[in-house]
């Protein structure tokens, strides 16, 4: 039980399941819900994600992990992107990517 334990405090899970539910979860979620184009675009990928970006490149440098766990979120958002949201949400990996990397230099 240790072991299993270890493991995950190892990985640190949270950032993983952080990265899974905001990169595929929720924009599954929102595919089969049909949510609006206006919904999708403004509030999901520009104002939810680009905080949970600046969220989590911060705890990241505060916990003092390591620095490619910011490569979590975009990677799983552009695995979602991929099926569930339209091409031009590829974009957002950049803006996400650079957005935990700024977050994460500037926090002290």
């Amino acid at each position: 039980m240790n072991k299993t334990l270890g493991f995950f405090v190892q990985i640190k899970w949270r950032y993983w399941v952080s990265a899974i539910v905001l990169g595929v979860l929720l924009p599954f979620i929102l595919h089969i819900t049909s949510a609006s184009h206006v919904f999708v675009d403004l509030w999901f990928l520009m104002i939810i994600n680009t905080l949970a970006a600046i969220i989590l490149g911060s705890l990241i440098k505060a916990n003092r992990a390591h620095w490619l766990l910011l490569w979590l979120f975009p990677i799983f958002f552009l695995i979602g992107a991929y099926f569930f949201l339209p091409k031009y949400g590829y974009y957002f990996v950049i803006i996400y990517l650079s957005t935990s990397y700024i977050a994460y230099g500037l926090t002290s």
